[in-house]
């Protein structure tokens, strides 16, 4: 095996085990939520950068701020960012947990069918608009809610829950599209990032920005095609003198693929190069030094904050920031309702009273909201 060959061989590998450690990471953060392991974990809206698109244009046209949202959405929002005004949509392409489940799915298919299939050009091509759609929906509908409306519907949200009763109740929808987007994957790479994901769609937007892209030298090309036959997103590279289309998620699989040296590169201005594997070193460099800094000023959530603490920290009760992690004790003793009231309200059990909400709502059958509501309601009989 040649040096080239060799260093192409590292760079699929190193990616590939990049996403399979974020998508550990991410699984770890959910199951860590739902049950009492010894790190209370945020769930899943705090390493979610698409909702701060929606907390963003809410704030710009209503001054309102999605509560579910929180900082630390906002420092991976930046780091993305940051990213893409350099490397595009190198995000989804090596940093993307949903992403990496996909392609775990799609390799699966290829395991047992000997290749991936493709949808017919002519639905596909109509088909790649609905993400834009999805998008340009959900921020409407997010401003005129002032609420995260998306999360009943997100595929990724369902995905965190799937060991909690709320998936057939408040994740329904996006169970189902979990599903279809997973066996979709098995069949066809990708699938939920072609068709429906609204973050991608809103980098695709981006995209044309970005620094550096996939370039082509014509001259020294054999037109062997093995760059489009590894394009998870069915870009045409062999015809094409530079990748413009706003479908590429920059993850160089191309480029790794290309047999002839300097013929599939990745460069930007000034004709300065940039290799597969800087490309991912940068990716996890920029997060790094965004999340650390975010962290070491206190501007990261790594733990899910109790009601009392975030009632200390703000020197003010909310009712928006009741989680379901809290216990019906906690939430008394704060607010000032008093725990009577709740557990006739709740119809409690002294053990209950003393236990996290999520776990006698699970059982009840009622959501962390109504609490929310309900405590709301009796402050406001107490002013």
């Amino acid at each position: 095996m040649n040096k080239r060959k060799r260093s192409q061989r590292i760079s699929k590998a190193f990616r590939f085990l990049l996403l399979v450690i974020i998508l550990l990471f991410s699984t770890a953060v959910g199951i860590f939520h739902q049950y009492d392991l010894g790190w209370a974990a945020p769930n899943v809206d705090a390493f979610c950068p698409f909702g701060t698109i929606e907390s963003a244009f809410t704030f710009i046209f209503s001054g309102i701020m999605i509560q579910k949202i929180a900082i630390s959405s906002f420092v991976l929002f930046f780091a993305v960012i940051i990213l893409a005004l350099i490397f595009r949509r190198a995000f989804c392409g090596h940093l993307c947990a949903f992403g990496a489940m996909q392609e775990l799915f799609s390799k699966l298919g290829k395991k047992l069918f000997k290749h991936s299939f493709q949808i017919p050009s002519v639905i596909d091509r109509s088909a790649r608009f609905l993400k834009y759609i999805i998008l340009l929906v959900f921020v409407l509908w997010t401003i005129i809610a002032g609420e995260l409306v998306m999360r009943p519907y997100d595929p990724w949200a369902a995905y965190h829950h799937l060991s909690s009763p709320e998936i057939f109740t408040g994740f329904l929808i996006g169970f189902i599209i979990l599903i279809v987007s997973l066996l979709g994957s098995f069949l066809f790479d990708r699938f939920f990032c072609k068709y429906l994901c609204p973050m991608g769609a809103f980098l695709g937007l981006l995209y044309p920005i970005g620094l550096f892209k996939v370039k082509r030298n014509e001259d020294s090309c054999i037109h062997c095609m093995a760059c489009d036959k590894v394009c998870p997103v069915n870009i045409k590279i062999e015809v094409n003198k530079s990748v413009d289309s706003l479908e590429c998620i920059n993850c160089n699989l191309c480029v790794n693929a290309c047999p002839v040296e300097n013929t599939l590169y990745v460069a930007g201005p000034r004709k300065v190069k940039a290799s597969p594997n800087f490309i991912i070193f940068f990716s996890i460099l920029i997060f790094a030094i965004v999340i650390g800094t975010a962290t070491a000023a206190g501007g990261f959530e790594w733990k899910m904050p109790s009601i009392t603490e975030t009632t200390e920290q703000i020197s003010l009760f909310n009712p928006d920031y009741i989680r379901g992690t809290d216990t019906f004790k906690a939430v008394s003793e704060t607010s000032g309702v008093s725990k009577h009231m709740l557990m006739q309200r709740f119809k409690l059990t002294e053990e209950e009273y003393n236990k996290a909400i999520r776990e006698k709502a699970h059982k009840a059958g009622f959501e962390t909201e109504d609490v929310r509501d309900y405590i709301r309601e009796q402050m406001e009989r107490m002013e």
